[in-house]
């Protein structure tokens, strides 16, 4: 049995179910599960949300068990014992392999861990002899996606969408030599994750350089920040430039959809944009700090 952790937003949901659908590709006969324990105990973003918007039926954990045996993982969850090592309390013998090491946060365990180093391509991992694994990680590499990309984006099909606003945002995106401009806040300036204001002005003057006519589209969780600073982000630079607005409250994933669509992107340093470029079809060029390859 193969266990994948799963957690965060929808991009991390997006990654993480995309490493166990290359895995049922590349290494057949094994059963995969989802653990989708942390969202009975924790609420963030908009929880669980491979379903609602991909229609996604994932083999998620939760339906596997007995109402009142799921209830008592639960329990136990919320006392601080996690999955796996519930598993192994229960006779059952486990290994847990982590990318991260927020698995002491996530998913204590006093069993056999064998750690890597994250965001690698290392498709032997979904090959380990063990008997039972508990994969602990994000897999955020394109190389998960490459093999069977067409498979996995046909799978990743957003709805339709239906309000006139995101569809006026969308033809104009499609009509324009569109650059999606990504910009993280939030919990990242909390963490010193965000990135200088001189990296968005410089790569856009980069782009305008290239592209005299591109159109910016700006995507981000501080739309009034960004708009009071758009001249140290050089967002004012372009002779257009849209900011996307609205697409919250559950609506987050729209953001995601129209920023896939765009021609050109500058990218910030989130799996959510990161996913966006991995997803996009007509994306012909981006400036990417992490250094990723798309």
């Amino acid at each position: 049995m193969r266990i994948q952790f799963l957690n965060g937003g929808l991009a991390n949901q997006v990654f993480q179910y995309v490493f166990v659908r290359f895995a049922q590709r590349y290494c057949t006969g094994e059963e995969w599960y989802l653990d989708d324990s942390f969202f009975f105990v924790n609420q963030v973003h908009n929880g669980y949300e491979l379903e609602k918007v991909f229609g996604i039926k994932a083999n998620l954990l939760s339906n596997c068990f007995d109402k009142d045996v799921w209830e008592e993982i639960i329990r136990q969850k919320k006392e601080g014992i996690s999955l796996p090592q519930s598993f192994v309390n229960m006779g059952m013998p486990m290994v847990m392999l982590a990318e991260t090491s927020n698995y002491s946060e996530f998913n204590p365990f006093e069993g056999q861990i064998m750690r890597i180093h994250a965001n690698e391509f290392r498709p032997e991992i979904v090959r380990l002899s063990a008997p039972n694994i508990y994969y602990h990680g994000y897999w955020i590499n394109k190389g998960w996606f490459d093999r069977y990309r067409e498979e996995i984006l046909s799978e990743l099909t957003f709805p339709q969408l239906k309000d006139e606003k995101n569809i006026k945002y969308a033809n104009r995106i499609k009509d324009s030599r569109s650059v999606g401009i990504h910009i993280r806040r939030g919990d990242f300036v909390t963490l010193g994750w965000d990135l200088p204001v001189e990296y968005y002005k410089q790569n856009c003057k980069k782009i305008l350089e290239m592209y005299p006519d591109a159109v910016f589209f700006v995507f981000t969780d501080s739309i009034e920040w960004c708009k009071e600073n758009e001249s140290k982000l050089g967002l004012n630079l372009s002779g257009q430039t849209v900011y996307v607005e609205g697409n919250v409250d559950g609506k987050n994933y729209i953001d995601l959809q129209l920023l896939s669509m765009c021609q050109g992107m500058i990218m910030s340093n989130s799996s959510f944009c990161y996913l966006a470029a991995l997803m996009d079809r007509q994306l012909q060029f981006f400036i990417n700090p992490t250094q990723r390859e798309v």
